[in-house]
């Protein structure tokens, strides 16, 4: 379910999890790294003991047990769709492990790309796990786990995910949702409703500006795009419920109609930049 392709899934379900903003850090460290800076991981990766093997249990047993959309049923799946994950950790790491640590996967016939170190792969996995499972490890099995991170991230250069054509944009955007007035996070609750009620058909806008994306080559900025909304989100104070509830997707998808402001159709570009306009306004669009 998982991938660089389908990053707005990915954002929503972080922008929905106590860990979902530090699990979206390690994958914007990630996305702007060369395979040089991957190998420099590899050799930063903990050996295995008996502490690191037993948190790795306890996280592929805590894992089992996350509730999916698809199990919800009867009075309490209201409720619980506010928390429950579209995707799951499996799928996540499938991706980490094929998408987000092979930075020149693109420049490979498909099925040819080379697999990453198994050190960086083993390092980054466990990191993932200790964020996307926050609510339930503890907090022993969290440090055990993302302990090779933090000292290997030290050995990183910091940089600034590049956002491609769009870059300015898209950064004025994220800047005015970190900064969003509460009267102004109601009306992007408003825009998501009124989005609902008139059934405007935003899936298929999505849609076309995804496969924009994945024409234009610009997969991996993309997904920063919607990483960084998701640390924009958190934030701004936006609560759980107006996040479930549209506002992830009213900003999501003026995220993504953005990155491809120069390619998707205008009809799709409407579509998924008007909920965004109603709320904020357009003076972020026309500096």
């Amino acid at each position: 379910m998982y991938s660089l392709v389908s990053a707005p899934v990915l954002g929503f379900d972080l922008t929905r999890m106590a860990g979902g903003p530090a699990t979206a850090e390690i994958l914007l460290t990630l996305l702007g790294r060369t395979t040089a800076d991957i190998e420099v991981l590899a050799e930063r990766a903990a050996p295995p003991s008996p502490a690191l093997n037993l948190a790795r249990s306890h996280a592929l047993a805590a894992a089992s047990e996350l509730p999916s959309v698809r199990d919800l049923s009867g009075p309490a799946a209201v409720t619980l769709l506010q928390h429950a994950p579209i995707g799951s950790l499996a799928g996540l790491l499938h991706c980490v492990r094929t998408d987000v640590l092979v930075p020149d996967r693109d420049t490979f016939p498909p099925g040819t790309a080379p697999e990453p170190p198994d050190g960086a792969v083993a390092l980054v996995t466990d990191a993932v796990c200790a964020t996307y499972l926050r609510q339930h490890l503890t907090d022993t099995d969290r440090r055990v786990l993302g302990s090779a991170w933090v000292t290997a991230r030290r050995d990183l250069p910091d940089t600034t995910p590049h956002l491609g054509p769009t870059n300015d944009l898209v950064h004025r955007l994220l800047d005015r949702v970190r900064a969003a007035h509460p009267a102004e996070v109601r009306a992007l609750a408003v825009s998501a409703e009124r989005m609902r009620a008139e059934q405007q058909d935003w899936s298929a806008a999505m849609h076309s500006s995804a496969w924009a994306v994945h024409v234009a080559g610009r997969i991996r900025e993309a997904a920063a795009a919607q990483l960084l909304l998701v640390r924009a989100v958190d934030l701004a104070g936006v609560t759980l419920d107006d996040r479930a509830s549209g506002v992830w997707n009213v900003l999501s998808g003026a995220v993504q109609a953005l990155m491809v402001r120069d390619l998707v159709d205008s009809a799709s570009a409407q579509e998924l930049l008007v909920p965004c306009l109603a709320a904020f306004g357009p003076d972020w669009l026309v500096q």
